[in-house]
């Protein structure tokens, strides 16, 4: 678990990192290939050689156990690139910090992707259940598995849209209506298109709005995050990244579930 420069959350932590969602954009595929060293690749065949991974119709799963004494295998944040991977030695990281913080869960990952096993899941979400000083907050773009887990009432639940797929955006938010939790988020980013052509803001009780980063990034467009002002009356977090006018950085207030 670390601290990280994520504005809108205080640590993240990633029992689970990799996915096979391939969006072109991903830093988070770009960061487990940079800091995947020849030496790491090199303890990464001897490992394969030593134990499977898990094949699955997206490509391949791995496994890492607590009981592995192999610490360059540990110390290796993604020893097997960006494909999905349980580190279960990181598991109770949360149980260590008995300080009540804000955690984004899967910052290199979407946890809940067809491609990882329910078992996972439930691993995580019992750290979760155990930790519940913590405010736990999850982000997919599988959101229809949320209703598929007895999730936390400690956890915050959100899906992503970024504005240039009509129909994966509406779906993804139209599941959001059957999703129950205290706090339901939108995060549009990258921001790449105007989102309010096609989807409804009404499910959220909080949306985060970023741009997109890195050597190409596409600078989105003013009136796309005016008519996000415009249409939604809840708290808004504008990222840094966005170069707003003005630093409009709200959290929601926590209620019941719905």
């Amino acid at each position: 678990m670390n601290r990280t420069g994520i504005e809108w959350t205080d640590f993240t932590w990633n029992p689970i990192t990799g996915c096979y969602h391939d969006c072109e954009y991903c830093y988070a595929r770009k960061i487990a290939h940079r800091f995947l060293s020849e030496y790491d690749r090199k303890k990464c065949k001897e490992f394969n050689r030593k134990r499977c991974s898990v094949p699955t119709e997206y490509g391949r799963i791995w496994d890492i156990d607590s009981h592995i004494h192999d610490g360059d295998l540990r110390k290796t944040a993604h020893p097997f690139g960006f494909e999905p991977t349980l580190h279960r030695y990181r598991l109770n990281e949360p149980l260590e910090r008995s300080k009540p913080v804000k955690i984004f869960v899967g910052s290199m990952a979407d946890m809940f992707g067809e491609w990882v096993p329910d078992e996972w899941i439930e691993k995580v979400l019992d750290v979760i259940r155990q930790a519940d000083q913590h405010t736990f907050q999850l982000l997919t773009k599988n959101p229809r598995r949320y209703c598929d887990f007895d999730i936390p009432s400690n956890c915050w639940l959100g899906t992503s849209v970024d504005g240039t797929d009509f129909k994966a955006d509406m779906e993804r938010t139209d599941i959001m209506y059957y999703v129950k939790a205290n706090v339901k988020f939108l995060s549009i980013e990258p921001l790449l298109g105007n989102v309010e052509d096609h989807i409804t803001l009404a499910p959220f009780n909080w949306v985060i709005i970023g741009a997109q980063t890195g050597p190409g990034a596409r600078k989105p467009e003013r009136w796309w995050v005016d008519q996000v002002f415009r249409n939604y009356n809840g708290p808004v977090f504008v990222k840094d990244n966005l170069d707003w006018q003005e630093k409009i950085q709200e959290f929601p207030e926590v209620g019941d579930a719905e």
